[in-house]
């Protein structure tokens, strides 16, 4: 039901796919003039509704292969049997509705890991599969449901490692963070290092350095072939469509970090799109020149958010998560300072360092000054002139920076495996968030105007989030009637924004 080109970036993904399965092999990230990435004249010409439609410069061939090669198996088998165009467009979004479904299952596994029982892990695991977005996606041809399912099986594994202690565990989390970076080369990278980090302080084994270089290797092996390769090819191990990228302005804009947060919507519009944007790319009466046109096509390019009681809904729950975190992590961090750990076998870093900082008994004080800081620095963000953002999505911003910087002192703090794995989702999150603003705000200098600001691009660290709410429900008891009455509100709320402003809106476009 989804028109091809609805979904973000569905051309270059569907061209990259093609050339896969029709034997031309990864394509290389160039011009149209050298011809090694193009969206080709078949899927232009379909987009424009032009038979003379000239072919396109394929920005997304900047990303490694594994997502692109196994979208290509359907294509392939489905040329052999059908040379219809509107089918073999569509065939390989079953690698995408495939995901989709197994995610939910993986999720539903990784909670069950840390002791949730089966009717609130159904629901926590449902709720993701009514975000519109994510539904939305996974009718189409991209790699970002993969990439969520890929970063969650290594979230599975993570959590297990912590849990079980089983070192295979281990290794097998550092492998799908390897598929991850194998099928997205930045987003990953930011996921896999703090990952990484922390299995290796939770290793407890003998020849822990041997599985240090073990882990370390099997995490970044593929992330390193495709740099080796694009050393090659570029001269930069890092390039991407985006490096050679002239500057919209003469000159750079002179703007701080916090003054670019303050003044711009990077973050409204970054949650926005988390939950939903939906995209008409096609033919039209307007001029666009793609990158390296000479000539201009004949295009529309419209898109919206979801706004409405849909996102409201959606802002409200965010909202309710986020003081069930708040909570938590104050019961968590009174029960760190009231009571002294007992004493465990455990050899793992972890605990090496917890056992020292209770034996000269900094816990307490460093207890207190990782709340005064995780205080000082909400209060900092907090209190600034945000023209931007609403009370709900300003709220969202000082608890995760509350919650992110108070969480990295506690993990060294808490002797409860549990804990510590939500701790460890606290802290990624802020990290990765960090780490994505600010690659916003570079290009944002450059360019004067905002870029990047997908909310799907945080599907790779929401698994961890959703393991850290599980653990919440957990130590606060929270009823299973609370997560029935969640996923009914979103279950409504994706079902009003396809009747009452998704299906409208390409009916509008296509009539």
């Amino acid at each position: 039901m989804t028109p091809f080109s609805a979904v973000p970036d569905e051309i270059g993904h569907y061209a990259y796919v093609q050339d896969i399965a029709y034997g031309k092999g990864i394509p290389v990230l160039s011009s149209p003039a050298v011809g090694k990435s193009l969206i080709g004249a078949d899927i232009m010409g379909y987009v424009e509704k032009n038979t003379d439609a000239k072919p396109a410069y394929n920005w997304i061939a900047q990303h490694p292969p594994i997502y692109y090669a196994l979208a290509a198996i359907p294509l392939k088998i489905g040329s052999w049997f059908t040379s219809d165009q509107e089918l073999l467009l569509r065939l390989p979004r079953i690698v995408s509705a495939l995901s989709g479904a197994l995610l939910l299952l993986v999720l539903f596994q990784t909670f069950k890991v840390v002791g949730l029982d089966t009717p609130r892990a159904n629901g926590l695991a449902a709720a993701i599969g009514f975000i519109p977005m994510v539904s939305h996606l996974s009718s189409g041809t991209t790699h970002d449901i993969p990439l969520f399912l890929f970063c969650a099986l290594a979230t599975y594994f993570f959590a297990r490692h912590i849990v079980e202690r089983q070192i295979k565990d281990a290794y097998w989390c550092a492998t799908w963070l390897a598929i991850a970076s194998g099928t997205k080369m930045m987003t990953p990278w930011v996921l896999l290092a703090p990952m990484i980090f922390f299995l290796i302080f939770e290793l407890s084994t003998p020849n822990k350095i041997k599985h240090v270089l073990g882990i370390s290797l099997t995490a970044f092996s593929i992330p390193i072939i495709w740099m080796v390769r694009n050393l090659v090819y570029f001269g930069n191990p890092l390039y991407t469509s985006g490096t050679e990228r002239k500057p919209g302005l003469d000159v750079a804009l002179n703007l701080s970090f916090l003054d670019f947060i303050h003044s711009q919507p990077a973050i409204s519009q970054t949650i926005n799109w988390f939950y939903g944007m939906f995209v008409y790319l096609g033919a039209g009466r307007e001029n666009v020149l793609l990158q390296y046109d000479l000539v201009p096509r004949h295009l529309n390019f419209i898109w919206f958010a979801v706004r409405g009681f849909p996102y409201r809904g959606f802002l409200d729950i965010l909202f309710f998560l986020l003081n069930i975190f708040l909570i938590y992590i104050l019961k968590l961090l009174w029960k760190i300072f009231k009571k002294n750990p007992k004493k465990t076998e455990d050899t793992s870093l972890i605990y090496y360092i917890n056992s020292r900082l209770q034996e000269h008994h900094y816990r307490k004080p460093l207890s207190i000054i990782s709340v005064i800081v995780a205080v000082y620095f909400s209060i900092y963000v907090g209190s600034a002139n945000f023209t931007n953002l609403s009370f709900l999505v300003l709220f969202s911003v000082v608890a995760s920076i509350f919650l992110g910087t108070l969480s990295l002192p506690l993990s060294f703090l808490s002797t409860d495996k549990i804990d510590r794995v939500a701790l460890y989702g606290f802290f990624i999150n802020l990290f990765f968030s960090i780490i994505f603003l600010y690659h916003i705000y570079g290009a944002y200098l450059i360019e004067g105007q905002l870029r990047a600001t997908q909310g799907r691009y945080f599907y790779p660290v929401i698994p961890l989030l959703l393991l850290s709410a599980a653990v919440a429900f957990i130590r606060l008891r929270v009823p299973v009637i609370v997560l029935n009455i969640i996923v009914t509100i979103l279950a409504c709320a994706e079902l009003s924004t396809y009747i009452l402003q998704v299906i409208p809106f390409y009916l509008k476009q296509y009539s």
